[in-house]
């Protein structure tokens, strides 16, 4: 059924049910034209209820549903059968921030706040969001070829939706859980909505790989006062939500450009530490080596470099500035909605690296979320603890992808020790190295790329989660450089 149709049937049915219906009370025929505002059906059904036209009052609180009952605390009025309107499926929208003058007798007011401008397009006409989250992949799955970036995921939004500008992890509907809900409910009011989705914690940390089920969408409206939530997880809202099917497609496309952004921002953090100064170009980081910052790039990442760049360049008080903010104005739609709650971390600190000799483990994280866990080949106690940095990336060492290194190689702080693939598989989880950190072929691809050179690694027991963290599709940068050096024989101690 179209729109105008649905919009006649509306119109239809309210005369059909309601007699009389000459009176000429505030937004009436607003809402016979825009039906899906369900707090102004309540309220226009409060106006009649004052009157004491009850068969008005009546039909006005049914179309109210939800709202009704959030309000009066007992189940909205059914219409006759036979007679119910052809609406389709109700958003589960609940109220915060609602100026009390229903409550006072200033219904009219709240009229004039929800009804747009004469020169103002309808709220209805504007683009709607089918909010955001991610298939939860598992650890341990048949690995596939990885991509280039996001290579392979869509990077464009429907021309209908609306990217939000947070996407925030929470793990329970707990004290901590629902004050990051709560903050996203109570910050400046945007015409943009911010997501919740579940980020389960592993151990002390967050888990990025398994992120992802959405838990809901929250709206604000600076106009009407009022705040609102989209329910998809029951074990929030005991409710029946929502289907959250295009809210996992959009976020399974967030997601890795969200790794995009913090790998590039990784990068431009510790070519500051390395030279002093922010990089002024792309190929500034991503160049040949022994100046490979990063070991590729991707179409993505120009304008949110672009973007960053810019900022740094504008220097207040004449200072260079000492950090990097996060990209969220330019670039692809999918990757809008910058990480908050317990994924704050992701937007605000650098990628480490972590390798705990009790159970062989290297995991990368940001903060306390942990983005990858790998399983490793070690030394025993030939494998020294402490904190290092990567200070020095090589594809090929020695001239073979399949030498005792295997494709690549990156050495910790200008020693004999190094994190690098092997000629042995077998021997993760095992204390069979001479120290270094060894690691399988996909893995070591996949940190080479993830990973910017400087990037500090520390050597400890205990702390990481036994559980891999590895996703099906693996990160890869598109190599845009050379970075072989066949003018030396590495011998890191294997």
């Amino acid at each position: 059924m179209s729109k105008e149709s649905r919009i006649d049937e509306q119109i239809q049915h309210f005369y059909d049910n309601v007699p009389n219906v000459g009176d000429a009370l505030p937004l009436k025929e607003y809402l016979l034209k825009h039906e899906d505002s369900r707090m102004a059906w309540y309220l226009l059904g409060k106006e009649y209820e004052g009157k004491g036209d009850t068969a008005k009052a009546t039909y006005c609180f049914a179309q109210a549903g939800e709202i009704y009952e959030a309000f009066e605390s007992k189940p909205a009025p059914q219409l006759p059968e036979g007679k119910s309107s052809k609406k389709g499926n109700w958003r589960k929208w609940l109220i915060g921030l609602l100026v009390p003058i229903v409550l006072i007798g200033g219904a009219i007011v709240a009229f004039k706040q929800l009804m747009p401008d004469s020169d103002e397009p309808p709220v209805t006409n504007e683009p709607t969001y089918e909010a955001a989250v991610t298939s939860t992949p598992t650890a341990g799955a048949a690995e596939t070829k990885g991509t280039n970036g996001s290579k392979g995921q869509p990077t464009k939004l429907p021309a209908n939706v609306v990217p939000p500008d947070q996407i925030a992890g929470a793990a329970e509907p707990d004290e901590t859980g629902h004050h990051v809900l709560g903050t996203l409910l109570t910050l400046d009011p945007s015409r943009q909505p911010r997501l919740l989705i579940n980020t389960p914690s592993l151990g002390k940390w967050s888990d990025w790989v398994k992120s992802g089920k959405p838990i809901a969408s929250a709206t604000t409206d600076k106009e009407s006062g009022t705040a609102g939530i989209q329910w998809f997880d029951p074990k929030w809202c005991n409710c029946k939500p929502e289907d959250s099917k295009n809210v996992q497609k959009q976020v399974q496309g967030w997601k890795p450009l969200q790794e995009e952004k913090i790998a590039m921002r990784s990068a431009m953090i510790r070519y500051r530490q390395n030279t002093g100064k922010w990089p002024a170009s792309p190929e500034a980081m991503a160049a040949d080596y022994p100046a490979n910052t990063m070991a590729g790039w991707t179409e993505n990442m120009t304008p949110w470099f672009d973007e960053l760049k810019a900022a740094l360049d504008n220097k207040k008080d004449g200072k260079i500035p000492q950090t990097v903010g996060w990209p969220d104005n330019a670039g692809p739609d999918m990757g809008h909605g910058t990480p908050s709650g317990q994924l704050s971390p992701l937007a605000e600190q650098p990628l480490e690296i972590i390798v705990d000799k009790s159970n062989h483990r290297l995991a990368v994280v940001s903060g306390n979320v942990i983005l990858r866990n790998y399983e490793v080949g070690l030394g025993g106690e030939k494998t020294p603890e402490g904190k290092f940095v990567i200070s020095e990336k090589v594809k090929d060492p020695n001239g073979s992808s399949k030498g005792v290194f295997g494709s690549r190689g990156m050495t910790l702080s200008d020693t004999r020790y190094g994190i690098h693939g092997t000629d042995e598989p077998e021997s993760m989880g095992k204390d069979e190295s001479l120290g270094c950190v060894r690691m399988k072929k996909e893995d070591i691809e996949e940190l080479y790329d993830l990973v910017p050179m400087g990037t500090p690694v520390t050597i400890t027991k205990g702390g990481l989660p036994d559980e891999l963290r590895v996703p099906p599709e693996r990160f890869r940068l598109k190599s845009t450089q050379d970075e072989t050096n066949p003018r030396k024989v590495y011998d890191w101690l294997g």
